[in-house]
């Protein structure tokens, strides 16, 4: 149990990074080119990919960034029938 919440812990380390390099940049977060980014340093995520996006999206959110949500499970505006 404590190994898998120091993973989350790592994980949410960094996410938290990127957004603030994306933000010292003043540039959007991708969901897409963030979760690839991150698997370069952390392949083995301790969360789904769906939780895993929704993730960067709330850091991106509060670090009053913009976000594409570019995903495989993008959460953005979803077609209508």
């Amino acid at each position: 149990m404590f190994v898998q919440d120091a993973e989350v812990q790592r994980l949410n380390t960094l996410v938290v990074q990127y957004c603030k390099i994306r933000k010292k940049r003043r540039q959007m977060v991708s969901i897409n080119q963030a979760e690839t980014a991150i698997r370069e340093v952390m392949p083995n995520l301790p969360v789904s990919g769906e939780a895993f996006e929704l993730i960067i999206a709330a850091c991106a959110a509060e670090h009053g960034l913009a976000i594409l949500f570019d995903g495989n499970g993008s959460y953005g505006p979803q077609e209508r029938n």
